[in-house]
């Protein structure tokens, strides 16, 4: 793709706060996506991941919030930047028998 195309299509999907707009530019999305069911999955799926993201960070959370165990404000950083479930699943194992914060996040 062309650096010229690039632009304009950056240009023509700007954040707008036109409805007329932002109508335009969603069935714009769904036809693209239509045309493409491995780019629709593949975003699908990515959503799906950052959901479960998510939902790891917020039970880790509540279950040191429930065992009074405080996170200093590198815990806390260190759980919003953990991209991996497989840890996020580990510390909250560990979370569950930790009498600090050190010990279920290490």
């Amino acid at each position: 793709m062309s650096t010229k195309l690039r632009e304009e299509l950056l240009w023509r999907f700007a954040k707008t706060d036109d409805p007329e707009i932002d109508a335009r530019q969603q069935r714009i999305l769904e036809v693209l996506l239509s045309a493409n069911p491995q780019m629709k999955q593949r975003l699908v799926d990515e959503g799906r991941l950052e959901g479960r993201l998510d939902e790891g960070r917020a039970a880790l959370r509540r279950v040191l919030a429930h065992r009074q165990i405080p996170l200093a404000s590198e815990d806390e950083a260190r759980i919003e930047a953990c991209g991996d479930l497989a840890t996020l699943e580990r510390w909250l194992g560990q979370a569950l028998t930790a009498l600090s914060a050190v010990q279920a996040l290490r």
